[in-house]
């Protein structure tokens, strides 16, 4: 056998060399005995049968001699290839209505690779070796089937098949080299798929690699860039797309790890004095911590409950008088508590109060001091009952 190879690639275009010698179909690379070589060359060394041949290369109503025409297609492609620089053989074997490319010569065909290499990922349990064969198919994927022949039926459905198979296997190689930490490899071959296939979701591949790797400015450019870009073209993404690129905008706005970014965050936007006031979720979250803290150090909290009361020193019931009222109770807290307590309001009427680093016999002089100062604020009218709770 000869050491040279017949090497044939069909992705991203279409070439053909016999070791170092080009082999130019030129134009003949769109003639019909060009198509039957590629056909072949899908699968070399397999059959093909000359009916199937014939169901891809031509268009049944308009040619009267079928079988005719396939023979006289074959005879010019053996010609040709006699002319080429190929070693002479035997190269186009038919035998009982099967055709396949035959003689002395090895064949590398990168689409026979490439569909090998996909049937064995999907046969593969071991997830590394699964991984490697995704990497192949990746560096044997160098673009569409043949867009050449993008009009013609038999090539749209190989190129089809092909493309499926390439996003089935990225999505496997990306998720593998995210858990396993490869970010820089997840960078440059999803950087790649975007320019094969842009807006099919491998750009939030590459940002999400970048923001692994702390290049946060670099990851909103990409992400600006590519709004632009859409933009200005008009792209519009189906829905599945638009959620992701909403999401990975969402976390643009609030980088991972930006020290600037959480220090913003963490101020607070109005700070005044006495209590803190938050939500009751809010407090509910701060109660718990707290409950969990105290489990390895001594420090002591009190969870009180504070009701307003109306003249009678029943609870208030009245929705207007409530409400000014309540604004008089957070005067209240804010005045005569610590910066280190915590309230929120538990319902209309109702507040919950959390001090913190106390002596239990502290809080019924505080209860005093709420009520007698809330007293004041309303003209001695009303007043607050403050009930000791038991936060265990």
């Amino acid at each position: 056998m000869s050491a040279k190879k017949l090497s044939v690639k069909m992705f991203g275009k279409f070439s053909v060399k016999y070791g170092e010698r080009v082999i130019t179909f030129g134009r003949q690379g769109d003639s019909k005995f060009g198509q039957l070589f590629q056909i072949l060359m899908t699968k070399p060394g397999q059959g093909f049968s000359k009916r199937n041949i014939a169901e891809a290369l031509y268009d049944w109503d308009k040619v009267e001699y079928l079988n005719a025409s396939l023979n006289n297609t074959i005879f010019r492609l053996r010609k040709y290839l006699e002319a080429s620089p190929l070693p002479p053989g035997e190269y186009l074997v038919l035998n009982g209505g099967v055709l396949q490319f035959g003689g002395e010569v090895e064949v590398e065909s990168d689409v026979w690779e490439f569909e090998n290499a996909a049937q064995e990922f999907r046969e593969e349990q071991d997830r590394w070796k699964k991984a490697g064969l995704c990497e192949k198919c990746s560096e044997l994927y160098q673009g569409e089937f043949l867009p050449h022949l993008s009009n013609e039926q038999w090539v749209i459905d190989k190129s089809q098949n092909y493309q499926k198979l390439y996003f089935e296997m990225m999505e496997y190689l990306f998720c593998f080299l995210k858990e396993e930490g490869n970010y820089g490899r997840l960078e440059k071959l999803s950087e790649r798929a975007a320019q094969l296939y842009p807006y099919e979701g491998w750009e939030v591949w590459r940002i999400e690699s970048l923001i692994a790797q702390n290049r946060h400015e670099e990851a909103r450019e990409l992400y600006q860039k590519i709004i632009t870009d859409m933009r200005r073209t008009g792209f519009f993404l189906p829905k599945e797309r638009r959620e992701q690129m909403n999401k990975i905008g969402d976390r643009i706005c609030r980088l991972e790890g930006a020290e600037e970014e959480i220090r913003k965050c963490l101020i607070e936007t109005v700070a005044g004095q006495g209590a803190y006031s938050c939500t009751l979720q809010s407090f509910l979250d701060c109660f718990r911590m707290v409950k969990r803290v105290i489990k390895r150090e001594t420090v002591h909290f009190y969870l009180i409950l504070c009701t307003i009361l109306d003249n009678n020193g029943q609870p208030v019931n009245n929705c207007k008088n409530c409400e000014k009222r309540e604004k008089k109770l957070c005067e209240v807290f804010r005045t005569h508590l610590r910066l280190g307590d915590i309230y929120a309001k538990y319902c209309e009427g109702q507040y919950l109060l959390l001090c913190l680093g106390m002596e239990k016999e502290d809080t019924s002089e505080i209860g005093e001091r709420i009520d007698m100062d809330f007293r004041k604020r309303c003209g001695g009218r009303g007043g607050i009952s403050c009930r000791l709770m038991d936060g265990s």
